[in-house]
């Protein structure tokens, strides 16, 4: 690594892009290696801690840091700002680098540190970044704490960094199976108790295949979790066999709509999507296609309608799902972010896991497209 400093005429679509010059960062660097116990202050702290200058730049910093970065000395973070520093994948968007593009609106350590700059309070808020690591991507929920401190006048921040992306996941599949699961197997119990007392034949056997769904759809839930866990922890199996396009989207479509949540809602299958056999792993598959149909319903008002279909070329399938509902900016920002959603506390696996699932393991493309007037879609595009 070598120092950032100096760079004070770049872009900026949020925070300042202005840094200190080189004499400014040593400066301070010395300051705070000389100051008496800042140094085993700073190392006695379980989590990663650095010190500031009014340019967001690192001038000190702990050696969890440094361990984490692998790196031996602060003279080799000197004048990074902390997502630099991380290899946050939004540092490197503009000129101006951290803190400076359309994402950084809405990243909670950087606004963290602006709103200590400006209170000269202590601040504290999450943050879930998403870092380049031996160039693979890696989501962390951070808790992040920023104080203020004066030395001669001038302003300086104490940021820490604690990792909660356990606590996080954990209460993600709390609710998971406390919530979700339970309510499919209230549904499923509900359904019993009303075939005890039907006697028409055939009201018995349509109730004996919502019952048969139901509970596949019980499984499944179980099923999935499972499978990001070992996806996380990087044990999943990938298991490509021949798959039938049009076969696969159907059977995907009569799944989704047995689930409550796509009463008073149709999904139509484009007429014109590609029929061709390919090879991937079907059942991964299934469940990136099932997430993009689930969010798009629950992002359609009722009576509306959800559209899935599929293109292809020379290289690649591409199959698409869209509803007609306009994804605001925040949003579009952090929605493929770990523990991010809009559903409310602990949700927002499903988008990570679109992406996980579908790059990592099927080696695709998982993006989307969304605007006012033509609403959402999404798109996993899978090589042939």
């Amino acid at each position: 690594m070598k120092s950032k400093s100096g760079e004070n005429s770049l872009e900026t679509n949020y925070a300042s892009s202005e840094r200190a010059d080189t004499e400014s960062l040593l400066n301070d660097y010395n300051l705070f290696k000389d100051l008496s116990n800042v140094k085993e202050i700073l190392n006695a702290l379980p989590y990663i801690a650095a010190i500031l200058n009014h340019q967001r730049q690192i001038v000190y910093s702990n050696e969890s840091l440094l361990k984490m970065l692998n790196i031996s000395s602060v003279e080799e973070l000197l004048g990074y700002r902390p997502g630099e520093a991380i290899n946050c994948i939004h540092s490197d968007e503009t000129g101006g680098g951290c803190g400076t593009s359309e994402s950084c609106k809405f990243c909670g350590a950087v606004n963290t540190i602006l709103k200590c700059q400006e209170t000269n309070k202590k601040i504290v808020d999450e943050c879930r970044i998403a870092s380049k690591v031996n160039g693979e991507q890696m989501n962390f929920d951070l808790l992040v704490t920023a104080s203020p401190f004066y030395i001669k006048g001038i302003q300086y921040i104490i940021l820490t960094l604690t990792d909660i992306s356990s606590e996080k996941r954990k209460k993600a599949l709390e609710r998971i199976f406390f919530h979700d699961v339970i309510n499919t197997a209230g549904t499923l119990k509900g359904i019993i108790e009303l075939m005890k007392d039907i006697d028409d034949d055939k009201e018995l056997r349509r109730f004996i295949s919502i019952a048969d769904t139901t509970s596949k759809d019980l499984v499944d839930e179980i099923l999935s979790q499972r499978e990001l866990v070992a996806a996380e922890n990087n044990e999943l199996r990938v298991q490509r066999v021949p798959v039938f396009s049009i076969d696969l989207i159907r059977d995907v479509v009569v799944q989704i709509l047995y689930h409550p949540i796509a009463v008073d809602r149709s999904v139509i299958i484009d007429k014109n999507s590609s029929e061709l056999t390919f090879t991937t792993d079907i059942r991964l598959l299934r469940r990136i296609i099932l997430n993009m149909l689930k969010n798009a319903l629950e992002a359609t008002p009722e009576h509306g309608k959800v559209k899935v279909g599929c293109t292809n070329d020379d290289y690649y399938i591409t199959i698409w799902v869209s509803n007609p509902s306009f994804i605001k900016k925040e949003v579009q920002m952090q929605i493929f972010l770990r523990s991010f959603s809009t559903k409310g506390s602990n949700r927002g696996l499903g988008t990570y896991s679109m992406k996980l699932l579908g790059e990592k393991y099927l080696g695709g493309k998982v993006s989307f497209t969304t605007n006012e007037k033509d609403g959402t879609k999404f798109f996993i595009k899978i090589p042939l």
